[in-house]
């Protein structure tokens, strides 16, 4: 549900001054659109099947290959073990990522969590609508994938590598890289080469993920296209937060890193900065610098860095200090470290959960919410930091 404090002036103000104001303020416009009006109509039309989505029973009886990765040291519980599934034809709509079949179901397990019901499909389909061509929704709404043809780019087997969302590097190493896992599990076992689909207008850390993981790149595909149709449609299911997945992301990038950058001289205690982004800015950043100071802290500014600088970095790191952000997912190249993450307003769980996957300490401390911005207690981060010293 959409709440005030998921807008600020501050927050859009930053923004503009990255995107420009048109593209902030469509922004915010959609956002309002999607969570209160645009929303009820998309699910009211999925009721009426206007919209269909195939359920995890309903993908595999319609797979043409089904191929289940299992690590047999892996305890799934009541999660669903890692599988892939050939559909067949099937056409890829790269400005959302959503995939769909021959007759335009849209298949939900290979971009969004299980459990989670259709509400991330609807996100997508609104975002489709609004900012996509409308000739790709109406195709969905009329199960008419061959009116697409036309306008599609053919590729013979492939697999989108889209995350939910293209510029969040969290989205792209925890929810997209380990399906890169199941897919060469997939390529062995049936002698299929595939092609990874990845967004046209690529961050530098995307492409130097791929190569840190050894993907040739005569195997990635960059989108050119709002759709392209395959004859073979690869779908790896979405990844269930597992340490086999995130230690071979790892030590694939860790094994990988150039002599050069992994050589960089760090400090043991590593303090995450986001004075350069549009929310979540510790706001008394000068004051908690001077504090962590006295316990050998470094203030460093991931986005200005490379994947394999960070690698080392957080490989060597012995104590983490941030605020909650994307930048907080680099803690699967930690060895034996503590992890102390920042919240203002918004509490959310997922470096917790992540840091509990990969056997880290973690401590969270609550700040003092500044709009969409912190102010750090820092007498408290410095009763925190004595205790895992």
């Amino acid at each position: 549900m959409w709440m005030p404090r998921d807008f600020s002036y501050r927050k859009f103000k930053r923004k503009a001054e990255n995107v420009g104001y048109r593209s902030a303020t469509i922004s915010a416009a959609e956002l309002l659109s999607r969570k209160i009006v645009v929303s009820p109509a998309v699910n009211w039309l999925c009721d009426r099947g206007v919209f269909t989505i195939l359920s995890q029973s309903e993908l595999r009886t319609i797979a043409d290959q089904f191929v289940n990765v299992t690590n047999e040291s892996v305890e799934y519980g009541n999660m669903t073990a890692p599988f892939v599934a050939d559909i067949g034809t099937g056409y890829i709509f790269t400005g959302t990522g959503l995939s769909a079949t021959d007759d335009m179901q849209i298949v939900n397990q290979s971009l969004f969590p299980p459990g989670h019901g259709r509400r991330f499909v609807v996100a997508k389909i609104i975002w489709q609508l609004f900012f996509q061509p409308t000739y790709l929704t109406t195709a969905l709404a009329h199960y008419s994938g061959h009116s697409l043809d036309g306008d599609a780019t053919f590729i013979e087997a492939a697999t989108p590598l889209i995350p939910r969302y293209s510029d969040n590097y969290y989205h792209w190493v925890i929810e997209t890289l380990p399906k890169i896992r199941y897919v060469r599990e997939f390529e062995s076992k049936t002698g299929v080469d595939i092609t990874y689909l990845v967004p046209g207008d690529t961050p530098s850390w995307l492409n130097e993920t791929l190569e840190l993981l050894g993907v040739p790149e005569e195997k990635i595909e960059y989108a050119t296209n709002h759709i392209y149709k395959t004859d073979q449609l690869v779908l790896p299911s979405f990844p269930v937060q597992t340490k086999a997945d995130y230690s071979w992301i790892a030590e694939m990038v860790l094994k990988n890193i150039n002599p050069d950058q992994s050589q960089i001289e760090v400090g043991s205690n590593i303090y995450i900065s986001r004075s350069k982004a549009i929310e979540r800015r510790v706001v008394n950043e000068k004051e908690v610098m001077n504090t962590l100071s006295k316990y050998s802290f470094e203030q460093y500014h991931l986005e200005d860095q490379t994947v394999a600088e960070n690698a080392a970095l957080f490989h060597q790191a012995d104590v983490i200090v941030g605020a909650h952000g994307a930048g907080l997912t680099d803690i699967i190249y930690c060895d034996d470290a503590t992890v102390i993450e920042l919240f203002g307003s918004k509490v959310k769980d997922p470096y917790e959960q992540l840091a509990q996957t990969m056997d880290l300490r973690y401590e969270s401390v609550k700040c003092t919410a500044t709009s969409t911005d912190m102010s750090v207690d820092t007498d408290l981060l410095a009763d925190v930091i004595e205790n895992h010293i």
